[in-house]
């Protein structure tokens, strides 16, 4: 028997999942909060989790769900990501800001 376990390793956040709970004859349905064209970052979540997959292999944390909805959180990140990455965490970093920098001027316009 080793002394030796392996944990399991850590994955990046996917975001909220949608989810339905039933007690009794309550039933609570968690869905998406936001349609799709209201989330502050309009980007694939595929790319955000292949994004949040390589900073974690650099050890950096990035999590999907705060990547889709804090425009802020995204901007720190994805900044920080085209400036210490390697070439392909960088490349995918500067279509993520991309993306953050429409969906801020496409908010602007609306409001």
């Amino acid at each position: 028997m080793s002394s030796h376990s392996s944990r399991p390793r850590r994955r990046p956040s996917t975001g909220p999942a949608p989810l339905l709970v039933q007690h009794g004859a309550a039933v609570l349905v968690i869905g998406p909060l936001l349609p799709q064209t209201e989330r502050p970052l309009q980007a694939d979540v595929r790319a955000l989790e292949r994004f949040a997959a390589l900073m974690a292999s650099h050890s950096w944390p990035a999590h999907v769900s705060a990547l889709a909805f804090d425009r802020i959180y995204a901007h720190e990140r994805f900044s920080f990501a085209k400036e210490h990455g390697d070439p392909e965490l960088v490349a995918l970093a500067g279509r993520l800001l991309d993306c953050h920098r429409r969906s801020v001027r496409r908010r602007a316009t609306r409001d």
